[in-house]
């Protein structure tokens, strides 16, 4: 058995003035507490504090979008895995066995999203210290954290990875069956499985999460967890 876990306010006054002089006047519907540039060797800031009504007001034909909390992305950013736990059952020595969960990113940002991943440790038997290793591929052309090499060698065992879809890397994973195997917490970096330099609608790729064991591998029940790091750029 191997498993992968994977307050409602109203303000009581509305405050408003006129202020003039001989040569000049200003006719305003609310009076900030302070305003104006500051500046120090490392920053620059602009600003106006002070509001004394800020939020979302609706009425027949129009919406007033009112205080800085409204300067910000229209679409939020969302990022969801379809499916959190992988159970592969029972293994069979030198057939593969494949999985697959699909990652989803949307994001308004102009700069774009990166996602990473990461495993806690290489697949480990639950009662133990045994461990199925992580992939390398085929012995011709070995595979890393970061780069994606073939791997349909039936006698080429272990864990690893293959991703395909949007904002993927196909020059890495050009097709399916091009593996790598994961970075592991703590000891590694973390590695990119997918990103783009601009806005998201539902960016899909789909992960396919790849065992293939010897006959000689200890019967037990494995386990790890795969972390996902989904980082908005702004």
């Amino acid at each position: 058995m191997t498993t992968i876990v994977f307050t409602l306010y109203f303000h009581p006054q509305v405050y408003a003035d006129n202020l003039f002089s001989p040569s000049f006047e200003i006719d305003m519907g609310t009076i900030n507490i302070t305003g104006g540039n500051k500046t120090s060797a490392t920053y620059r800031l602009s600003d106006t504090v002070g509001q004394t009504a800020q939020g979302q007001f609706n009425s027949s034909g129009y919406i007033i979008k009112a205080g800085f909390q409204y300067v910000r992305e229209l679409t939020p950013f969302t990022f969801t895995i379809s499916n959190l736990d992988l159970n592969y059952g029972s293994l069979v020595p030198g057939t593969p066995s494949l999985l697959t969960n699909i990652l989803t990113v949307t994001t308004g940002s102009a700069y774009g999203y990166t996602v990473k991943v990461l495993e806690d440790h290489p697949l480990r038997i639950s009662n133990g210290s045994t461990t199925i290793a992580d992939t390398s591929c085929n012995l011709a052309s070995a595979c890393t954290q970061t780069d994606a090499t073939v791997w349909d060698d039936n006698t080429r065992y272990g864990f690893g990875y293959n991703i395909q879809g949007t904002d993927v890397d196909t020059a890495d994973f050009v097709d399916n069956t091009y593996f790598r195997s994961f970075p592991i917490q703590d000891i590694d970096s973390p590695a990119t499985v997918m990103s783009r330099s601009g806005i998201a609608t539902a960016s899909a790729a789909t992960v396919t999460y790849k065992i293939n064991i010897a006959g000689s591998q200890a019967t037990g029940t494995y386990q790890n967890n795969i972390q996902y790091i989904a980082i908005p750029s702004f």
